[in-house]
């Protein structure tokens, strides 16, 4: 064979290194485009991960909402029929018989009994679901579930500013079982003497302030009771935010809440 030229050496030399170089950069290539769809992957996963959880998320309160109907319907018309029913044979035995004075006291003791048994079981029916909620809408439930728990040591002050609008859909019930925990956590855990509740309507947002002048709590503390979980997931879901911290004057908390509100309650 006879011996190739420089020329023909260079020129297979050449060769050989743009076939490395296109070998390399196929490969190179090759390994982006995987790593980009290995990207785009995760990122999907992701998403379809985060989907799922929000969507578990709005099951399981979707799923709390039909029990605390169906709940409150079973206390309003089982117990709190039965006790109705309790109440009228009371009556109609003290009509009908003639009692001694000590008979005449367990009597009225039993009515008093009943007075309040019947009392707590529409309490608690109406926290459970707040009756007439599309027809009263939000402003004005949680001025009733103020006046509810005010009394009996503590006093509860609803304030409202701004123009009320009346907001009664599912973003707004989901508003109200909001306040709802921060006002009952307020009066389970505070040891308060007061608690004010305020609302500040605006054209793009409704703005909710819970204050108490209570014990307060460490500010970066830990919340994981399942209140707290209501209350932080509700809140992502009406794309709402939340501010705790501590009041200007000495002891207590303050909670702000900031609602976007849908146009059509505007």
């Amino acid at each position: 064979m006879a011996s190739l030229s420089q020329q023909e050496i260079i020129y297979l030399i050449s060769l050989g290194s743009l076939g490395m170089l296109m070998t390399i950069g196929g490969l190179a290539f090759f390994f982006v485009v995987y790593q980009r769809r290995m990207l785009l992957f995760k990122e999907s996963k992701k998403r379809d991960d985060e989907e799922h959880a929000q969507k578990m998320i709005e099951l399981q309160l979707e799923s709390q909402e039909f029990e605390r109907k169906r709940i409150a319907a079973d206390l309003h018309d089982s117990v709190g029929s039965l006790l109705w029913g309790a109440k009228l044979t009371a009556a109609y035995i003290e009509r009908t018989g003639e009692l001694q004075q000590e008979q005449k006291d367990s009597h009225k003791e039993l009515m008093e009994i009943l007075d309040q048994s019947i009392h707590v079981v529409k309490r608690i029916s109406w926290e459970l679901t707040p009756e007439g909620f599309h027809y009263s809408g939000l402003s004005l439930s949680i001025s009733s579930l103020c006046a509810r728990f005010n009394g009996h040591g503590l006093k509860v002050i609803f304030i409202e500013e701004g123009s009320t609008v009346l907001w009664n859909d599912e973003r707004a019930l989901s508003s109200f079982r909001i306040v709802q925990e921060l006002v009952s956590n307020g009066v389970k855990h505070a040891a308060a003497s007061m608690l004010i509740v305020r609302l500040f309507w605006s054209e793009t947002e409704l703005m909710v302030e819970v204050s108490d002048n209570g014990k307060g709590f460490e500010l970066g503390e830990t919340r994981n009771g399942i209140g707290w979980w209501n209350i932080n997931h509700r809140a992502k879901q009406l794309s709402a935010t939340i501010d705790i911290g501590e009041p200007p004057t000495t002891g207590g908390s303050i909670i702000n809440l900031k609602i976007p509100l849908p146009n059509d309650s505007k």
